[in-house]
């Protein structure tokens, strides 16, 4: 991934997958809850997990939990919430 992206990739556990179909969230908006979130902080329970939130154009705001890997370079998706709103 190139253009200043925070990190070169961006890879998905299969709950978060499974959890990305039942909400109607793509692989796009979760890397761009990512990389450019309106919210981000270090989880503290657990901890070394990072939370990810992003306010949508249709009113609702998208959590994503994650883990670095690979000294940062590796973003490992776990989960992922749609608070709110709509899906689409």
């Amino acid at each position: 991934m190139g253009g200043g992206r925070r990190y070169g990739r961006v890879e998905y556990h299969p709950h978060a997958r499974l959890r990305m179909r039942q909400r109607h969230v793509s692989e796009r908006q979760v890397e761009r809850a990512i990389e450019n979130p309106t919210r981000s902080e270090p989880s503290a329970d657990p901890p070394g997990r990072i939370v990810a939130e992003r306010d949508t154009a249709v009113g609702n705001t998208l959590r994503v939990v994650y883990v670095e890997r690979d000294r940062g370079a590796t973003a490992f998706v776990l989960t992922v919430y749609r608070i709110g709103g709509t899906s689409r």
